[in-house]
């Protein structure tokens, strides 16, 4: 049986990247969508309310000053375009925040590498912030999607909170696929959201040795893995998907060096198992489609932040990847 399925990843917190995905499952004609992590954004931008009634921002390095409430509308849609969370609050909010230190860093300062995951009354609202938007992206892949016969799946990535799990897990429409499996037509699909270690300290990832149990513990409920579906987060180590810059000690990414960081146990499971298909994410700006044995390897790459959506349209038959074909939006 030839199934035609729409996968896109790492579409951090857009929902002009999510309705994108949506409507290409219709616009493409397929069967079936894959949306895989990260889900969520990276940062919050606070738009303090001044005496005067008006609002000021800090957005992408710039003072941004709302008079008016469409003034205000257009910038909170424009910061959710790029995939930011924003939330409307004083000067001595903002202070108290800032009180915290690096808990606030990279929550609500724009510099994405000193991110860091702690506790905290950021990090709380952080949690907060998350979990509603994937609230109302549940209410908005129902609507759109709702009547169309087309299946979704969807899971986290290493950037999203252990928390996501179970917003994803109550969604009316789409299927929450992480470290379980599912049957895609009549392919077994597992799912796998964590990754190998980064610098950014985010909240799923884990060593090789613990990614390697993960991974067997997963491919051990499937029964054909001939037509088998690997979905991990992560890419593959020393492959075309798995290219980045290299950073400094500072964590400052070269412009012209890139180093492949993916998992060692991605790629010895896949060329132990040798599934049909692996679908990946993760490194953003590693677009590509690679064979490893049998298994034919593919991230779509991601520019959420420019309201970009990279995605890929896979045709398979029982035993085959038929065709691969990028696409950008």
């Amino acid at each position: 049986m030839v199934i035609k399925f729409f996968f896109a990843t790492d579409i951090h917190g857009s929902e002009i990247c999510l309705r994108k995905f949506l409507n290409a499952l219709r616009i493409y004609k397929v069967n079936i969508g894959i949306l895989l992590g990260d889900l969520s954004g990276k940062m919050i931008n606070p738009i303090i309310k001044q005496p005067n009634g008006s609002y000021i921002c800090n957005f992408l390095g710039q003072e941004i000053i709302a008079k008016t409430e469409e003034e205000l509308q257009a910038l909170q849609k424009r910061i959710a375009i790029t995939g930011n969370y924003y939330f409307i609050t004083t000067q001595e909010e903002v202070s108290e925040l800032m009180a915290e230190g690096k808990t606030l860093t990279g929550r609500i300062d724009a510099q994405i590498r000193k991110i860091h995951l702690g506790a905290g009354k950021t990090e709380e609202l952080f949690k907060r912030l998350v979990i509603e938007r994937l609230k109302s992206w549940d209410k908005i892949i129902e609507e759109k999607m709702k009547n169309s016969g087309i299946k979704v799946f969807i899971a986290p990535g290493n950037d999203d909170l252990l928390e996501v799990n179970e917003v994803l897990d109550n969604f009316t429409y789409a299927i929450n696929t992480d470290s379980r499996k599912v049957t895609v037509n009549d392919h077994e699909m597992i799912t796998l959201s964590w990754s190998n270690p980064t610098p950014w300290d985010t909240p799923r990832e884990c060593s090789e040795d613990e990614l390697a149990k993960k991974i067997n513990e997963l491919a051990s409920q499937i029964e054909d893995m001939e037509k088998a579906i690997f979905n991990f987060h992560v890419p593959p180590y020393g492959t075309s998907l798995d290219l980045t810059y290299k950073l400094s000690k500072d964590l400052v990414p070269s412009v012209n060096e890139m180093i492949n960081v993916g998992s060692t146990a991605v790629l010895k499971a896949i060329k132990e198992y040798q599934p049909l298909l692996g679908l990946h994410g993760h490194i953003h700006e590693s677009r590509a489609s690679q064979k490893i044995g049998r298994t034919v390897c593919v991230n779509p790459g991601s520019e959420y932040s420019e309201g970009i959506l990279r995605g890929v349209i896979i045709t398979l038959d029982e035993t085959k990847v038929k065709n691969v074909q990028f696409t950008s939006g």
